[in-house]
Parts: C-alpha cells; structure tokens; sequence
C-alpha cells in the first residue's frame, strides 16, 4: 500500500524524539483504512505506533480523537501535493498552462496512488458523522477547509487566465471534489483505469461552469 506519510522512524534513539502525539496518529492511518473507526480499537492504535495504553491516554481520550487529527493530517498532505503539482504544471512567468487537460490528469496521478486509503477514510468519516453530531461538526470543519482551498487552487488558474466561475468557486469545488470521490470509487470496485475519464470528467466539469473574464453570468 502507498502511505501518505513517510515511514516512521525505528530506532530507539529517534523515537525518544519522535513526538508521541504525531507518532500515534501516522501509524493510525492502516488501522482505521483497513478497520475503520468503529473496527479500530485502542490496542490496535497503540501496537501499530509501537507505544502503551498509558502512552495513548497520555495524549488522547478517544480513538475518535485519534481520527480526527489523522482526517486532519491527510486533508493537509493532499493539498500540499495539489499545490505542488499546479505550481510544477505552471509555466515560468505565470502564464497560463498549455493544456489544461494535461494538468488535470498530472494532479489526479499525484493523488491516484492515495485513493483507496483517502476514500476509505473520507467515506468512513462521512458516515459516522450521520449518526455522531459531535464528530459532524468537526468533519465539516475538515470538509470546508478542503473544499476551500481547492476552490482558491482553481480561482488562481482562472485569474491567470483570464477567466470567472458561474457558480460561488467553493460550491465548484465541492462539485469537483464529489467527482474525484466517483472516480476513487469506480477505480476501487471495477478495477478499471479512469486516467481517460478523469481528465474528461474534470475538465468537462470545469468547462461547464467557467466562462471569460467579463460573461455577464459570472460570479
């Protein structure tokens, strides 16, 4: 499986450095992609950073903590490699790229080899925040703040390039964030290559609700 983040340290001189906090939830991320939040249990989480039960209590209360903070860590190292990607995909001097479908498909590839572990942990959290109030409240707060990134991610392009949405930009991103879910899922269960109908579904969504700097329908 690919991870998100780097391996952990091993040896005992570093781990004497290595923050508890942080260690406990990196090495959460296999535990709850492959048990799930209410499949997970705190000797799992515990086993998989190498620490005790006092070590957990010491810095959380709930393994729903622990998720939390890990829904948190991989939301931010997904928009670090889509800020990377678009920046690497921008020609010098701020011009706008060639061919907007060929940065599509580089941005979805960078983050194709997370899919399954991002799907399963945003698909998990959605759920149980259906029937958890508490946990509702602090999955949008991740939500929102994923939904708006990318959409100030998309609004730089379309500056660049002298262009506006039809649509509020952070709705357009959430509208974009639904189909990269459609995809890891159609990937995931049908086994198939969707690099074609990403590049196609995205672009095609992006078109449909861009228009040029000045259309009187923008926002």
């Amino acid at each position: 499986m690919t991870d998100l983040f780097e391996p952990l340290p091993e040896s005992t001189a570093t781990r004497r450095k290595e923050n508890t906090r942080t260690r406990l939830v990196r090495a959460s991320l296999d535990v709850f992609v492959e048990k799930g939040i209410d499949g997970a249990t705190v000797d799992d989480l515990v086993t998989a950073a190498g620490f005790t039960r006092g070590a957990f209590y010491s810095n959380f209360s709930t393994k729903e903590e622990v998720f939390d903070e890990l829904f948190a860590s991989v939301t931010e190292e997904l928009l670090a490699i889509m800020r990377r990607e678009l920046i690497e995909a921008m020609p010098a001097g701020g011009e706008a790229p060639a061919d907007d479908a060929t940065v599509m498909v580089t941005i979805f590839e960078a983050i194709r080899p997370f899919g399954r572990q991002w799907y399963l942990l945003y698909s998990d959290a959605v759920s149980r925040s259906l029937r958890d109030v508490e946990l509702r409240d602090r999955l949008t707060v991740h939500r929102e703040r994923l939904r708006d990134e990318i959409g100030q991610l998309l609004l730089a392009g379309m500056e660049v390039k002298g262009e506006r949405p039809l649509l509020p930009v952070e709705d357009l991103a959430q509208l974009l964030v639904g189909v990269f879910v459609d995809l890891m899922l159609r990937e995931q269960m049908d086994g198939r290559d969707v690099t074609d109908l990403a590049a196609t579904t995205i672009l095609g969504t992006m078109r449909a609700f861009v228009v040029p700097e000045g259309d009187p329908r923008a926002v």
